[in-house]
This record gives C-alpha cells, structure tokens and sequence, in this order.
C-alpha cells in the first residue's frame, strides 16, 4: 500500500492505553503508526479470501475477481496444451533447472509460452539448456494449477501410457 501525509487519508481509531505504551516502550518513539499499519496490512494479507474470518459476499467477489484474471491471462481452465499423451491444462506451469538456475514456463491460451513465445517443450528445454541437446521429459517438472507440488514430466507420461500385452 502506498504511504500518504494528507491527514484525510487516515483515520483515528481507539487503541487501548496500555498497548500504545508497550508499544512506544519497546519502540522508543511515540510515533508506532507505522507498526500498527504493518501488523493491519500483513494481517489482510495472510487471511484474504478466508471464509472463516470475512464475508460470503466478499469470498465470492474475490474468487470471481481471481476467475477473470485467471480467464484473461491463461484462457479457459478446460483447455490447454497437448503434449505427447499428457494434457497440460491452461494456467500449467512448468520449470526446468539447468545450472543451478530454475526457469519457468507456462500454459496460456493452449500454448506452450516461455518469455512471452510460443514454442514446444523441447524447444524450451533447449533454449534453457544454452543449445544443448536435452530430453524435454526428463528435463521439465510440471505443476498443474491449484497443485502445491512439481512432478517430473516423465511420470506423468508414464501414467497415461496405455500397456500393451508385450509388456508383460
């Protein structure tokens, strides 16, 4: 949030005595508006959208709100990329590291989009990889969007893949 000096910008709410003076004690400063600022504000941050703590109307507000900007950078959450057998949903991201150095791509509007280009996913491999000649499938951890977690990409290939009787 932006700072502001225009005293109309604030407003003066009461505060107990005895957490003003704690506060000015531990602070040396009688000026604690900063802290108590910075405890609203992370406070608003760590809880947005909680239904437990805000209002129905608001939890849906925000979760449509996140559904345009969803819609509106990655496309329809039903499409996406196909890859080989694996189906890479809009909003898919994707990270390979090469050199210490992870970097991402992502899934938007049925593209494979690595800075701001389409391309295939073994194109990025080898862009990330300085020219080299890599194996996009062992190369690429994907995570599918509302997942908390990286799978490697062969994996996935490996569980759609249908078995044939030779196999056995």
């Amino acid at each position: 949030m932006t700072q502001s000096n225009k005293p109309t910008d604030y407003i003066y709410v009461p505060l107990r005595a005895e957490l003003y003076a704690d506060l000015v004690h531990r602070s040396g400063s009688a000026d604690v508006s900063g802290y108590i600022n910075h405890s609203v504000e992370s406070f608003l941050e760590r809880t947005e959208g909680d239904p437990d703590l805000w209002s129905a109307e608001y939890v849906e507000k925000l979760a449509e709100d996140e559904d345009e900007e969803f819609l509106a950078k990655y496309g329809d959450p039903g499409r996406g990329y196909q890859w080989g057998a694996v189906f890479l949903p809009n909003g898919t991201q994707v990270r390979m590291t090469y050199g210490g150095q992870d970097t991402y791509a992502e899934i938007r509007h049925g593209r494979f989009c690595y800075d701001e280009e389409s391309m295939s996913p073994s194109q990025f491999a080898r862009r990330v990889a300085k020219n080299t000649t890599r194996n996009a499938w062992r190369d690429l951890y994907i995570k599918f969007p509302g997942d908390a977690s990286w799978k490697p990409a062969d994996s996935l290939r490996l569980r759609v893949t249908p078995f044939s009787l030779s196999d056995f």
